[in-house]
């Protein structure tokens, strides 16, 4: 199914030609006719001093380079400074065997400036232009500007021919290719895949080339899957463009997510990206106007909600690339199960959160000590799935987030609203789960939530400099009936220093009286009955210094 899937998306790319791609390329080795290097042109861009944009020439497929031989395989036309500029002798002499081979036969003035400069042996290194850890890191291509001017690339016919004559030729047996169903050479090792956090060198999706990596009674020599080299080829150049493409592309924690529409769908995907990653509140009035739409029942005029859409979630590995999930929906559900999550999560603004809908990296932050590298690593897909699914949150969110808070951290706007999201999602929760304070509430968990704001409030009327929160919040959210005759005790001292304390002591009179006089305080509160007890807390607080967020509550 995704193989299949990135199949079609490449077939829909007008401009990838079969065994070519895209790369990105640092360097020009301008030569001459005889083969003698002139100059050394670097190729990036510079916009700004911050950004650097490498120039992208659609050259020969990439050679798969394994095994303790792999120094022996050079890539045709395009490689770094070891095969191209002689860095390393052996690599060099690895790219001069690969390009005799492949244009022998090839007849023109480009070809015969190649093959003479790899059989004058390595050229004099261009010190002054570069040094040899950069030429290593970098790619190299051949310019031609005393012939025509042009690069050594697919718009040079001679050289496009060459190499589609040796892609093309069979190399194998055939085999009846389990994605498009047609006759196809068998190819063993596919491509590698460039993801973030992966290896360097790039990680694949697919392969058998270890023995580990084999089914039962098969050894890596053995055919795992026929998947035919047009199959390969074409599922590696569509997932490559997506993980290159910003507008194709989100990093969730450690995860990477890749999305397309079926043919025509640029403006949903648009769409779509926008959703995952809102804008800051002054700045996304267009998507507050869609998402209200959403909510109010209506569809966005513009966009198809039965077209087809791919969501693949990605993540690095020491051998092949995990796969998240993979999922398949119409788009009108994937926008209101998107829609339906930042509903649940809309709680009154702190003034502190410049965020009207909250991203995921934000979220995922409040999960840790505020390092990104502390994220679970299966967090970031699992919250994923379940907000472009509709299914529950995970729980590790909710007793993450219970976690950070208990450990002392403040119970800021995001973190009140992934327990909101929870207690409505997971729990079913109504009651307290309002956008800002629910004063007719009766819940006790909620109740107590709001009685240690207001406990807290007084405090820090009284004395500025400490407020209770830092030394009992932890146990008054678990264990109620251990601290708050204490608290109680402290905010008859703190009330007798003010001259305006009547506010607070009759809402703490209220809050006290909607508790039972038997059991007032329990003994022990469940972990939703603590996410309640957090919601009260931030809701009481948040009344307490009014917002522009008051009035739509």
């Amino acid at each position: 199914m995704i193989i299949s899937a990135l199949v079609k998306r490449y077939e829909d790319i007008p401009d990838i030609p079969i065994g070519w791609q895209k790369r990105e390329v640092s360097y020009a080795l301008d030569i001459d006719e005889y083969g003698q290097l002139l100059d050394v042109i670097l190729l990036e861009k510079t916009d700004n001093e911050a950004e650097q944009k490498k120039r992208t020439l659609t050259l020969p497929l990439e050679f798969v380079r394994q095994g303790i031989r792999a120094y022996e395989i050079a890539n045709f036309l395009c490689d770094n400074g070891n095969y191209m500029l002689g860095v390393d002798p052996k690599k060099f002499e690895s790219a001069r065997r690969i390009h005799e081979e492949l244009l022998r036969d090839a007849i023109s003035p480009q070809t015969r400036a190649i093959l003479a400069y790899f059989s004058s042996g390595i050229p004099r290194f261009p010190s002054e232009k570069l040094d040899k850890k950069t030429a290593v890191a970098a790619k190299f291509v051949f310019q031609f500007s005393k012939i025509n001017g042009r690069f050594a690339d697919y718009s040079d016919e001679v050289m496009r021919n060459a190499w589609n004559m040796y892609y093309t030729k069979e190399s194998g047996g055939l085999i009846r290719c389990l994605v498009t169903g047609k006759e196809d050479i068998s190819l063993h090792i596919h491509s590698v895949l460039h993801l973030r956090g992966g290896q360097s060198s790039g990680s694949r999706l697919i392969s058998a080339n270890a023995e580990s990596f084999t089914s039962y009674s098969k050894t890596a020599k053995d055919r795992a899957a026929d998947v035919g080299k047009y199959a390969a080829f074409a599922y590696v150049t569509a997932l490559n463009m997506l993980l290159k493409d910003e507008k194709h592309r989100k990093f969730i924690g450690g995860d990477t997510l890749v999305f397309w529409a079926e043919k025509g769908g640029e403006a949903e995907e648009a769409l779509f990206s926008d959703m995952m990653a809102p804008p800051k509140a002054d700045e996304g009035k267009n998507l507050e106007d869609c998402i209200s739409k959403l909510a109010k029942g209506d569809w966005i005029a513009g966009y198809k909600p039965d077209r087809l859409f791919f969501l693949l979630c990605l993540s690095p590995n020491a051998a092949r690339i995990s796969v998240r999930f993979f999922h398949v929906g119409a788009f009108g559900d994937l926008l209101r199960n998107i829609q339906a999550h930042y509903s649940r999560l809309h709680v009154v603004r702190d003034g502190k959160t410049p965020f009207r809908f909250l991203p995921l990296w934000l979220i995922l932050k409040e999960t840790t000590a505020k390092q990104a590298g502390d994220v679970s690593p299966l967090l970031g897909g699992q919250l994923l799935r379940s907000i472009l699914t509709g299914m529950d949150y995970p729980f590790t969110l909710f007793y993450a987030t219970l976690e950070r808070i208990r450990a002392g951290e403040a119970v800021s706007q995001t973190k009140a609203a992934i327990i909101k999201a929870t207690l409505v999602k997971n729990y079913n929760e109504s009651e307290v789960t309002t956008v800002a304070l629910n004063e007719d509430s009766t819940y006790k968990p909620y109740v107590l939530g709001r009685l240690f704001s207001v406990l807290e409030r007084l405090q820090e009327i009284a004395n500025s400099n400490t407020t209770i929160r830092d030394r009992y919040f932890s146990s008054a959210c678990t264990n109620p009936i251990n601290v708050f005759p204490t608290l109680l005790k402290l905010s008859m001292h703190h009330a007798s220093k003010l001259d305006n304390s009547v506010f607070y002591e009759k809402l703490k009179r209220e809050l006290l009286a909607r508790l039972d006089d038997e059991s007032p305080f329990p003994a022990m509160l469940s972990l939703d009955d603590q996410g309640r007890f957090i919601l009260g807390y931030y809701h009481q607080r948040q009344s307490f210094f009014p917002n522009k967020d008051k009035v739509e509550a």
